[in-house]
């Protein structure tokens, strides 16, 4: 179809061939009038109207042409169009399709950080509606930290029309940030900027994995390749001077008592290697408290020391060895609290941290200077490789341990355990 110009133009048209054929008509009967005066009136009108209608054929033809010629240009123009919307249609829908199938997060902000476009994603992600994005910015739901974060990175992909990629962190949550530059096809230049965020929190517990194991078999190998090593020199020279004491009864027989230590030292830090090697194999799981600490007091020649084990309705989320924790923690109060300390006792309280579980003693108590070493590998009279275990394993679901208590009064551990770690279970008490 013509376009909304054409009538006019038609009209036009019109209105011109019907103004020269009436000029036409005009000149001709004048013509006739002088050269035939005395030509009948049928055969003047015939002759009239014949020589006007061809005229007229004529003055018409061309621009009748022209306007046929731009009536198909025009439609040819309106097909093309509608062919094109439609592929845009279609284009738009598939990409749609595509932004709202995936799993990650994609949006679309402008200069300004105002959303553009939001899929539903990263609403579900967010707990919003679409309603609650209309016309607002990035700040309008992150907080001013995050906010800085995130405008740098699209003034850098705006400045240098380049993608920007970048991790961040949030609600506990690992996620992987790809901004990409929307240019103007006309100008080149940056008018918005897509974002597409992917959750890899499982690619970073794995590389938190990998990474503590790579840490665990560096510490076994320094612990088999020196520690060891050390043990059985010392084995050695002790044996060999045994050997030249044979005459020497008593002395003989202090050598194989340095012997035996070492030999249990031996054994000590072959199964601390076992400990070692199995921390964090299995996943956490929730454990009662006070049964772990009855179940290891039954190993212990805990003499005539009594033993509270605490509240038996508190469960903590902990890695499978958290046995070993409570072991290690009564195995050094029996050994260094001295012949004065009578009680251990596991009690708990809250605080804005959490749930502390105290593992105390009325014993002899560790120095001031000491209190941090000895959660240190190597640190103290036997192997120094049991308090550091108990942070290991600990540490590995986000628990704490600090010894906070006083030199003459006795030793006082602290575990701290974050809040969503621990429950109180009472239908389960035992």
């Amino acid at each position: 179809m013509p376009d909304a110009d054409s009538p006019g133009k038609l009209l036009t048209v019109l209105c011109g061939i019907f103004l020269a054929m009436l000029a036409v008509m005009f000149l001709f009967e004048m013509a006739k009038q002088m050269f035939d005066p005395d030509m009948a009136i049928w055969e003047s009108h015939t002759l009239t109207i014949v020589f006007t209608s061809i005229v007229a054929l004529v003055i018409a033809y061309f621009p009748l042409r022209s306007s046929y010629r731009e009536h198909r240009k025009t439609a040819e123009a309106l097909r093309l169009r509608q062919e094109t919307e439609e592929k845009l249609h279609s284009t738009e829908a598939q990409y749609r399709s595509f932004v709202e199938s995936v799993e990650d997060s994609i949006y679309t902000v402008d200069k300004n950080c105002r959303y553009l476009l939001i899929n539903k994603r990263h609403l579900e992600r967010q707990g919003l509606f679409v309603q609650e994005y209309a016309g607002r910015t990035y700040a309008g739901f992150h907080s001013p930290a995050e906010t800085r974060v995130f405008e740098a990175q699209v003034r850098q992909v705006i400045g240098s029309k380049r993608p920007v990629q970048a991790e961040y962190a949030q609600n506990g949550k690992y996620f992987l940030r790809n901004l990409y530059p929307v240019t103007d096809p006309g100008s080149g230049s940056v008018i918005a900027v897509t974002v597409i965020s992917s959750d890899i929190t499982g690619h970073k517990k794995a590389e938190e994995s990998l990474a503590l194991a790579n840490k665990k078999l560096h510490l076994l190998s320094g612990i088999t390749r020196h520690d060891m090593r050390n043990q059985l020199q010392t084995l050695t020279t002790y044996l060999d001077l045994s050997k030249a004491s044979l005459s020497d009864p008593e002395r003989t027989a202090e050598f194989i008592g340095k012997e035996q230590k070492i030999a249990d030292t031996l054994a000590q830090q072959i199964s601390f290697a076992k400990d070692y090697e199995d921390l964090g194999v299995q996943a956490p799981v929730w454990q009662n408290v006070s049964s772990r600490v009855k179940t290891v007091a039954a190993r212990l020649p805990v003499r005539d020391i009594t033993i509270d084990c605490g509240d038996p309705s508190l469960e903590i989320f902990a890695d499978p060895l958290l046995e070993t924790v409570f072991y290690n923690l009564i195995d050094n109060a029996l050994r260094y609290g001295g012949p004065g300390m009578t009680a251990i006792r596991i009690s708990c309280r809250n605080d804005e941290r959490g749930v502390v579980i105290l593992c105390e003693d009325n014993g002899a108590g560790i120095p001031l200077k000491n209190k941090e070493m000895i959660f240190s590998r190597g640190f103290g009279k036997n192997t120094g490789l049991g308090l550091f275990l108990v942070r290991e394993i600990l540490s590995l679901t986000g628990i704490g341990i600090a010894e906070t208590g006083t030199e003459g009064s006795g030793a006082q551990f602290e575990i701290t355990v974050p809040a969503g770690a621990y429950r109180f279970v009472p239908e389960q008490q035992s």
